[in-house]
């Protein structure tokens, strides 16, 4: 049974669009915010397409870590996107929106995971992985508006 994964978290940040999305940009340094994530290889060139790729360790409330590289993807219509490789494969995007004086912050990810315990435990802990995941996109969007306090 594949192990398909979707999410979505939004949250408010009171900072301008532009500070956010130049944060979301900075994939290297996303270990100085973001609490679940390492950043082993900053972001560098693709060889032969030019897209910035970094590898990166996620580590869950549980203490599962999971090893993945993300491809930056052009830009959407002010969509941040990049390809998951990895234990996860397929894909995340970030999108900033204006929102009163501050800024909404959208985060969606499709992914199917490939790493084999998490295979494993897909269908009897599904919804524990899931809180998981909610759990460290909380601590994302508390360690953004950290980052971003005046």
């Amino acid at each position: 049974m594949p192990a398909r994964y979707r999410f979505g978290h939004a949250w408010h940040v009171d900072a301008a669009p532009e500070r956010v999305r130049a944060l979301l940009e900075d994939v290297a340094r996303y270990d100085a915010w973001w609490p679940a994530v390492r950043v082993v290889d900053g972001s560098a060139p693709e060889a032969g397409t030019g897209a910035r790729a970094a590898r990166l360790v996620v580590t869950a409330p549980l203490g599962h870590r999971l090893p993945i590289r993300l491809v930056e993807a052009p830009p959407r219509d002010r969509e941040l996107r990049a390809a998951i490789h990895g234990d996860l494969e397929g894909w995340c995007a970030w999108r900033v929106e204006p929102d009163g004086d501050g800024s909404l912050v959208r985060f969606a990810q499709h992914v199917e995971a490939r790493a084999p315990l998490v295979r494993l435990a897909t269908p009897l802990l599904r919804r524990v992985l899931e809180r998981q995941h909610a759990a460290v996109m909380r601590a994302a969007a508390d360690g953004m508006r950290a980052a971003l306090a005046p």
